[in-house]
């Protein structure tokens, strides 16, 4: 795949060189050369990275390759951003389970809430979007090939390489994030009574060179540094309030007081929680009492808190009618 872009042909002349195949002259890249005993000489090992514009000498097509061996150099964008030169769709486009993502985008009028975003980029996330659930997949090298057979919102329809999606993804910052939540937050009525669902979870990382990806306290330990992130929805479920991520170093128990504070901060004004035992601690406990907040919580019953005041509160309940749970026949 080359981008429709150009750029100019490396002057390392030791390690170009030219494969004039057809009409095409290929720019070929030499980044290793392997000696032969048997034979007495070097042999070089090449790869193509662009192929040459016989419209401007000394400028060729990049492709994924050049990026590989030559970082420092920018590809620059035709117009915003550097697209593949060929863009050909396939003949049977597929359009039943994007019909069905579109229209939910439409109604909670996501790109709308994306007010610093350019028509390429609201487009473009809400393909990648669209993409994640689709297909089941986050990985961006098989975007192209889901972008070959499905209608796009990008302008054009046009399709991005996996190259360009990771520099799109790389230009994504807190800023963008934070303004994001902010809208989406704003549209919510702040007097309705709301319950917060909260958990969070941890993904190990390999990748290197991430600040976040720290050792800590995984729920799978592989012996990797892992990344936390958590997400918050509304009491049925359905409309996720805001999601964060976090240092793999931080216990998610020591986390709840920030969540709840940014909570507050989106002006919600009766709400209620709905936590997991993950986040069981008795300063927890109190900041949300101090808060006034209503809260449900699995505990660990045998912790000497909890052991203590269930056993003070002993008969005092069991029998009582309005503490009967009848769904689940227990007090």
């Amino acid at each position: 795949m080359y981008y429709n872009c150009l750029v100019n042909i490396p002057k390392n002349t030791g390690k170009i060189s030219r494969n004039k195949r057809g009409k095409t002259t290929y720019i070929e890249y030499t980044y290793a050369r392997e000696y032969l005993p048997e034979k007495k000489y070097n042999v070089a090992r090449r790869t193509t990275i662009g192929k040459a514009d016989p419209d401007h000498p000394g400028m060729m097509f990049p492709n994924p390759n050049f990026e590989k061996f030559f970082p420092d150099v920018e590809i620059p964008a035709e117009g915003t951003a550097a697209e593949p030169v060929n863009e050909s769709r396939s003949s049977c486009i597929r359009i039943g389970a994007f019909s069905v993502v579109r229209r939910i985008i439409e109604d909670y009028k996501l790109a709308e809430h994306l007010k610093r975003w350019d028509d390429r980029g609201k487009g473009l996330l809400l393909d990648l979007a669209a993409y994640s659930v689709i297909a089941e997949s986050n990985v961006a090298q098989h975007f192209p090939d889901y972008a070959y057979n499905h209608p796009l919102m990008t302008p054009q329809n046009k399709i991005y390489s996996d190259s360009t999606i990771s520099r799109f993804i790389c230009e994504i910052d807190d800023n963008d994030r934070v303004d994001f939540l902010n809208s989406w937050n704003a549209t919510h009525d702040k007097n309705e009574k709301i319950y917060v669902s909260y958990d969070s979870t941890n993904k190990n990382c390999k990748a290197g060179d991430i600040e976040m990806a720290e050792y800590g306290h995984p729920k799978n330990d592989v012996g990797a540094p892992i990344i936390n992130y958590s997400i918050a929805y509304d009491m049925t479920n359905e409309k996720p309030l805001l999601y964060e991520s976090y240092p793999g170093s931080i216990v998610d128990v020591s986390q709840l007081k920030y969540m709840l504070e940014k909570i507050r901060g989106y002006g919600y004004e009766k709400i209620g929680f709905i936590l997991d035992r993950g986040y069981f601690s008795k300063a927890n406990i109190q900041f949300m009492d101090s808060c006034d907040y209503d809260f449900v919580m699995m505990v660990k019953g045998r912790a000497s808190f909890v052991h203590s005041l269930i056993m003070e509160h002993m008969g005092e309940f069991e029998s009582k009618r309005a503490c009967s749970i009848k769904a689940y026949r227990t007090y």
